[in-house]
């Protein structure tokens, strides 16, 4: 009985540390951003998703950034409605047009 749970245990510690990262699942990357942003969502679907910005660098429209973990950023032009989504690198120039 001791080894058959024994057994289990190291199958369930194999299969969790196989399994793979899917960067897609990863909020702070830019494919995550790819898959999930659609030009129809809301600020609310933003923040929902994504997280609130981590800046909002507009005057007159809303400019969302998004940080993400390779020190790229995401950024959002906003009304009432997405106008653009870019994928910028350090130097604010663009890698992606997203939207």
């Amino acid at each position: 009985m001791k080894k058959l749970i024994l057994s289990i245990l190291l199958c369930a510690v194999i299969i969790l540390s196989c399994s793979k990262n899917n960067s897609a699942d990863t909020k702070d990357t830019f494919d995550y951003f790819n898959t999930h942003l659609t030009t129809n969502m809301v600020y609310a679907d933003l923040v929902n998703k994504f997280g609130e910005p981590d800046e909002d660098i507009g005057s007159g429209i809303h400019i969302y950034v998004y940080r993400l973990s390779d020190s790229t950023a995401i950024i959002i032009g906003y009304t009432d409605k997405i106008l653009y989504a870019k994928h910028v690198d350090s130097n604010q120039q663009v890698l992606h047009i997203i939207i």
